[in-house]
């Protein structure tokens, strides 16, 4: 059955259960997210080399996910079954990070960053299922509304639960081990009710054979797909530029800034705050101007957060810095996915969002190694630089891409015939 069948009870329904999903999950990987770095390296020590190993094997392992995606997620009759117990079994992999220091104190950091890592392949392949399940319930023309209203509740809960972790570590030594395990197994216990409002959603029933309609694709069929393929490189290449400083501002805050539980907690609060106040307004303006255009303006917004984070260790400037930052994701997290939606055909949807998916996941690999790689040699002031310039040059191929195929060839004669004058 297809969305237009759907009813709108049903359309209400699942909008409604969405939204409670993503506060859940919200909730539960914000606390791993925001938190675990601090607990790497506050409470266990963890080296340099380590943290850019959080960011870059879950990319990695992501990327095999991906590649196992494409050819399980096509066959699926249904989507939810397999979202369901594809993040079920992250979010127990939450509940074993608390575990870790009971197991082995002396490996407990090795251990953290695979067990992130390894958790990252389940929810890889649900977020691929999530992704298809919700392009089947949500109809193209609400999408963008549909992402602006979700994100926006999301984040305020994501906000209000950051805010009482943070604090509430702020009572305890930096360095004490068990409150994080008894964070961490809390974000298990979220996750679980993640789940359950996860298989409260309403999906149609295929009336036989796998929901996609599966059928055998060429990967030459999509290295040929020329509107696919630019809008992936120029993906991957802003990507680069954005993740390489991902471990950076860890390290910069924490060791740096010395940042501690409650300071990282405001740190997210103030993005969340960012997001929330323009994730419908990126809505509307995308709407409105286009969805590429928006997202070019969103990616040089983005551009300006490494070095301005560098200008100073004051706590409260970073913690502003952090509200500028979330203004910008608000529109690449929204933007990002639907642009790519608007990239590729409905037939064989699943093969290209996951092709899509191992380019990136390749690039988020490569990027926080590369990153620290140039912390040894730009040190910290230049690797953000760096970084700051890379995404500026990604805003730039944006632009070029929302002005059409041809825009970087006639931006090029332009510069030809002006300098030829």
């Amino acid at each position: 059955m297809s969305i237009e069948h759907q009813t709108r009870g049903n359309l209400r329904h699942n909008i409604r259960v969405s939204i409670l999903n993503g506060g859940f999950s919200m909730v539960s990987m914000g606390i791993i997210g925001t938190f675990v770095p601090l607990y790497l390296l506050d409470a266990l020590h963890a080296s340099n080399q380590q943290i850019a190993l959080l960011n870059s094997l879950p990319a990695i392992v992501s990327m095999v996910a991906s590649i196992v995606g494409v050819f399980v997620i096509p066959r699926l009759s249904r989507f939810k079954p397999f979202t369901f117990a594809m993040i079920l079994v992250t979010r127990v992999s939450y509940f074993l990070l608390g575990l870790i220091p009971w197991i082995s104190l002396r490996w407990a950091s090795s251990l953290t960053v695979d067990t992130v890592a390894l958790g990252s392949f389940p929810q890889s392949l649900g977020n691929l299922g999530w992704q298809a399940l919700i392009a089947q319930l949500i109809p193209q023309s609400l999408r963008s509304s549909f992402f602006s209203q979700r994100n926006l509740v999301v984040t305020v809960i994501g906000l209000v639960a950051t805010a009482m972790t943070g604090g509430i570590l702020q009572l305890f030594n930096p360095g004490w081990i068990w409150p994080y395990q008894i964070f961490f197994m809390a974000a298990a216990g979220f996750g679980a009710v993640e789940v359950l409002y996860l298989a409260r959603h309403r999906e149609p029933q295929a009336k036989s054979g796998p929901t996609l309609h599966w059928t055998p694709i060429r990967w030459t069929t999509i290295l040929h797909d020329n509107q696919f393929v630019r809008y992936t490189l120029i993906a991957a290449f802003f990507n680069f530029g954005w993740q390489l400083s991902w471990p950076l501002f860890n390290i910069f805050q924490i060791k740096d800034a010395g940042a501690t539980g409650l300071w990282l907690g405001l740190f997210t609060v103030a993005s969340q705050l960012g997001q929330i106040m323009t994730f419908r307004w990126w809505g509307r303006l995308s709407d409105k101007r286009g969805g590429m255009t928006m997202l070019a303006f969103a990616s040089a917004g983005v551009a300006t957060v490494p070095w301005l984070t560098v200008l100073s260790t004051n706590l409260w400037y970073l913690t502003i810095i952090s509200l500028e930052s979330g203004v910008f994701l608000s529109g690449i997290n929204l933007l990002l996915f639907t642009q790519l939606l608007e990239q590729i055909p409905k037939a064989n949807r699943s093969h290209y969002i996951a092709a899509y998916n191992v380019v990136l996941g390749a690039v988020a690999f490569m990027a926080p190694e590369f990153g620290i790689w140039c912390l040894g040699w730009l040190h910290m002031n230049g690797t953000m630089i760096l970084s700051s310039g890379w995404r500026l040059v990604g805003a730039f191929l944006f632009m070029t891409a929302a002005m059409g195929p041809g825009a970087l060839t006639d931006l090029r004669g332009l510069w030809w015939r002006t300098i030829g004058r």
